[in-house]
């Protein structure tokens, strides 16, 4: 258990461990984080609910895509408050292994939190589990960290969001590729962004800036072809107050180069030597004001190498059962009865999923 952040009121709780997090929910009033809720996930998929502190107005949800994501930060601060003795959590903040990070919970003004600042975070670890202290709010938090071996498949670089300082934050994560992107632009800037991302074979769309008229559109013959880079110009246009991203051009590992916009001012580019593009982020209001980008290494091809299988060895009895073949083994679990082992399991890898094959005693299958 590590170390707790915030004051010493209220009454202690800990959650402990648990295989993954699904859903974080938090509360707030005017000065202070005033509740929690935390959606887990047993090893056997049971999802438990945990909640701590009073709801005083509705709370705000932060989705995890467990399996496939987990926290691996937690951000806050902690102060006193008007007419309260103890110091309690004001402000909360997730981040997560696809790097996406929450919205920022609790009072503050553009992002500008008081109080002592606190992060809970560990190179190659994730966040499995919470214990704290709470009443009437939440007045201390704390964590627990185990190894995150299999969170992401492949690393993952992720490059900042250049261009303008103005608008909101967007941050559509990591995906396995993109399939298309439409762009639409105004005669000074580029005001709309849409991306068809690919998530294991599955299409999913996603938005920002503006929409007008109609979209100009590259299509990514993926998983064949993916984009190499983006290089993008930024400039404050006559007539508009902010900064703004101006063109874009993407050129695909076929060699293809698609332009968008107009270019003029600053340059810069998206781009990491011999890998490829698998998401983007970035600021936008009424057009798209900055762009940063997702890469991970090319998926090669899964060599087809032949398998061999072992003969059994022990007794004859029983009914025979084959797991067949897997990409790997994530875990193993033994159990005994007296002398004799009754139990296995195995936890498999095949790709991106996880599969469990058990057999038993009781089971038999």
């Amino acid at each position: 258990m590590g170390k707790m952040c915030g004051g010493e009121g209220g009454r202690e709780w800990d959650d402990d461990v648990y295989e993954g997090i699904r859903k974080v929910y938090v509360g707030q009033d005017l000065s202070r984080i005033t509740y929690v809720k935390f959606e887990y996930v047993k090893e056997d998929g049971e999802v438990v609910t945990r909640e701590y502190g009073t709801i005083t107005q509705d709370p705000k949800e932060f989705i995890i895509e467990y399996p496939d994501e987990h926290i691996t930060a937690v951000e806050g601060s902690y102060n006193k408050v008007a007419l309260i003795a103890t110091e309690v959590i004001t402000s909360l903040v997730f981040r997560t292994s696809k790097g996406r990070t929450s919205p920022t919970f609790g009072p503050n003004l553009f992002g500008v939190v008081n109080g002592t600042k606190f992060k809970f975070e560990d190179e190659g670890k994730k966040i499995v589990g919470f214990h704290g202290r709470s009443d009437n709010a939440i007045d201390a938090l704390g964590v627990y960290l185990v190894l995150d071996s299999l969170t992401t498949p492949f690393p993952l670089y992720k490059l900042d969001a250049q261009g303008g300082t103005e608008g909101r934050v967007w941050d559509d994560g990591s995906f396995d590729g993109v399939r298309t992107l439409r762009i639409c632009q105004d005669d000074h800037r580029i005001t709309y962004l849409e991306f068809e991302y690919d998530k294991g074979g599955k299409s999913e769309k996603l938005y920002h800036g503006v929409k007008g008229g109609t979209p100009s559109e590259l299509v990514v013959d993926y998983p064949n072809e993916n984009i190499k880079l983006v290089e993008v110009t930024y400039d404050k246009p006559n007539l508009f107050q902010n900064t703004v991203i101006t063109s874009l051009t993407f050129q695909t590992s076929s060699g293809r180069t698609s332009f968008f916009g107009y270019k003029v001012g600053k340059k810069f580019v998206l781009e990491q030597k011999d890998l490829r593009l698998v998401g983007f982020h970035g600021k936008e209001g009424d057009a798209i004001d900055a762009l940063g980008a997702y890469f991970a290494p090319v998926q090669a091809p899964t060599p087809l190498i032949p398998t061999k299988k072992l003969p059994l060895v022990g007794g004859n009895g029983g009914v025979k059962w084959d797991d067949g073949v897997f990409d790997g083994v994530r875990k193993i679990y033994i159990g005994q009865i007296y002398d004799v082992v009754s139990y296995v399991k195995f936890d498999y890898i095949k790709g991106k999923e996880f599969t469990t094959r058990k057999q038993s005693i009781k089971d038999g299958n």
